[in-house]
């Protein structure tokens, strides 16, 4: 058998073991890269920063920035998220807010 007039191949049966066993690894790397690649990009929370200005409220926060929630339990997971107790927020915090 000759491959591309070049090389000529004495052994059928280590050939096509070689061919195999190619197939075989680069099957292995590409779904090795594939599951690793999955597992880094799963559940990967996402956050954005505000700044809290006079006037603000934890309830005037959650009603402006995550409107598609009942702004409860809005106030609740930003409160949760951030740590605070009390409802206590003071002008020129930064607060973490949870993005879905």
């Amino acid at each position: 058998m000759i491959l591309l007039n070049k090389y000529k191949v004495t052994d059928i049966k280590k050939f096509k073991r070689f061919i195999s066993m190619s197939v075989l690894f680069i099957s292995i790397l590409v779904f090795a890269s594939m599951a690793t690649l999955k597992a880094y990009s799963e559940n990967i929370p996402q956050f954005s920063y505000i700044r809290v200005e006079r006037g603000d409220t934890l309830w005037s926060i959650a009603s402006k920035n995550m409107e598609a929630k009942d702004i409860r339990k809005a106030v609740y997971e930003i409160s949760k998220l951030n740590s605070i107790k009390n409802s206590s927020i003071y002008p020129g915090d930064i607060i973490k807010l949870p993005v879905d």
